[in-house]
């Protein structure tokens, strides 16, 4: 009797967890399907578009300089030609944000009245390393083109500065007091042209407005200049 009650409490004890198994079983399918069908979607996602790009431009444009104080005049706007690396990084596929570096090449020229009430030429060219930094919005692809815009913050280091003052016909290198650091607000509007897969050309009407003065606040002549820049960026990206 005791081994057929034995027996009995076995079977049942084995039923139970054949049950259970199985129950485990069930549930531990459930997840690594339900797991599967979230990988493939989100790399069905990403396979939609390329997260992000890299490329290079170059931006031919004009120096625009802006005057804000009383004893400077006449602004010289110049020819300007600058060259970068770009990276786009897309949180969706037409929303992201954009970066790299910029090699911005301004000069400009302004008069000023010294001390003496004597009027003098000054000739401004500096070279800047700008890191921007920025918001970018693109619409859906038009056969093979798309519209982007962006908005941002480009932060410069002064690279290389050079000021000279043209005084009774003569040309004088004076010491700068620039600031050596560069604010400046960045829009761009233009278009994508789809070369193959990922890579395209790009081209945009780029603005950096400088907004904060070139000099140091504590400059002894006090003058409040600001250096601007338009061009047509030019890019390829991959």
């Amino acid at each position: 009797k005791n081994n057929n009650l034995f027996l009995i409490f076995f079977k049942c004890l084995k039923k139970n967890c054949n049950l259970v198994n199985s129950n485990q079983l069930k549930n531990m399918k459930k997840i690594i399907l339900t797991f599967i069908i979230i990988i493939s979607l989100y790399i069905n996602a990403f396979a939609q578009y390329k997260p992000f790009q890299f490329g290079l431009n170059i931006a031919p444009g004009v120096n625009i300089s802006k005057l804000n104080s009383d004893n400077v005049s006449n602004n010289l706007n110049t020819m300007s030609f600058n060259w970068g690396f770009k990276g786009n990084f897309y949180f969706v596929e037409n929303y992201g944000f954009s970066t790299g570096f910029n090699i911005l090449n301004i000069k400009s020229g302004y008069d000023y009245i010294n001390n003496d009430r004597e009027t003098i030429s000054r000739k401004i060219n500096n070279q800047y390393l700008e890191i921007p930094l920025s918001l970018m919005m693109r619409t859906e692809k038009i056969d093979r083109l798309r519209i982007f815009g962006n908005v941002g913050y480009g932060f410069g280091i002064c690279l290389n500065s050079k000021q000279e003052d043209l005084y009774k016909g003569k040309t004088i290198e004076t010491e700068n007091e620039f600031d050596y650091v560069r604010h400046g607000l960045i829009i761009k509007l233009g278009v994508e042209f789809n070369v193959y897969k990922s890579s395209c050309l790009t081209a945009a009407l780029a603005y950096n407005s400088n907004f904060a003065n070139i000099y140091k606040t504590d400059n002894t002549l006090e003058h409040d200049v600001f250096l601007n820049n338009l061009c047509l960026e030019i890019g390829f990206m991959f």
